[in-house]
């Protein structure tokens, strides 16, 4: 062959070559604000809020957490450095207590990031002996005050968690070793502390002084270690069963077994006048 006519054929090869590359589909790169808005779109379905209340000698303390079960960590923005406002309402409904009212803030815009498949737990405390409140029923309501979550607005998507308390006198009796407190009134009583003794099986009756209350009932030991017995349950007496003038007492009692009683103590619930 010619010389002319293979340098003809290379170059026609070459352009033929050149046509089905220019052919193919390139997929267009995913820019960076694309890949960022993706990587950035949290399920606000996935953060799951709780409430957990205590209340010891008057002190109620809240504490308010956020799990984020989303794959992304969850950043949330605050217009000041306010993060949960709690509101606390009586059993009238009146509010006793609120965060955004009772308490100063910094005015300055806050982040706080909580990682994928992580809780933060914020706390607040408010001292009702401080305050004068009555004791009774209460009810507080914790709402989280963000602005927006990884850029997305919030308008009441994350809903308010709400839990009652009792806050009572506490009245507490010793005797031998033994302690027990009682907080509560009219019927609802909360009995804790420890009793002694090595019996497999203790009892408890509750009178008012010329009527049965709660029938003889095996008391319920919370934890048992040797002699210690750890007592925390709670006595329910309905209202019309209380006396109208009298002394509503707690007998925790041991028996031998001829059904005797060996040891008891007595424990005041209350004294209705």
């Amino acid at each position: 062959m010619k010389k002319g006519a293979i340098l003809l054929l290379a170059s026609s090869l070459l352009l033929s070559g050149c046509g089905a590359n220019s052919k193919k589909e390139l997929k267009p790169t995913p820019s960076t604000k694309q890949t960022v808005g993706q990587s950035n779109d949290i399920e606000v379905e996935k953060l799951s809020p709780s409430l957990e209340v205590t209340e010891v000698n008057g002190l109620v303390t809240m504490k308010y957490s956020i799990r984020n079960n989303n794959k992304i960590p969850a950043n949330f923005t605050f217009s000041s450095s306010q993060i949960v406002d709690y509101t606390i309402k009586d059993e009238s409904g009146q509010v006793v207590y609120q965060s955004s009212k009772d308490m100063v803030y910094a005015q300055v815009i806050t982040n706080v990031t909580i990682p994928e498949d992580q809780v933060q737990v914020w706390q607040e405390q408010v001292n009702f002996v401080n305050k004068k409140l009555p004791y009774g029923n209460y009810e507080v309501t914790a709402n989280i005050v963000a602005s927006k979550v990884n850029e997305k607005n919030l308008t009441g998507e994350i809903t308010p968690v709400t839990q009652s308390f009792s806050y009572q006198k506490l009245s507490s009796v010793n005797e031998n070793g033994s302690k027990i407190i009682v907080s509560g009134e009219n019927g609802q009583y909360k009995i804790k502390g420890t009793y002694l003794s090595e019996q497999d099986t203790i009892y408890y009756s509750v009178e008012d002084g010329h009527n049965t209350l709660i029938a003889e009932t095996a008391l319920p030991i919370k934890i048992r270690t040797g002699s210690i017995n750890l007592l925390d349950f709670n006595i329910d007496i309905p209202k019309e069963s209380l006396p109208t003038n009298g002394t509503v007492t707690l007998y925790i009692y041991e028996k031998n077994k001829d059904n005797q009683v060996l040891k008891s103590m007595n424990v005041t619930l209350q004294q209705i006048k």
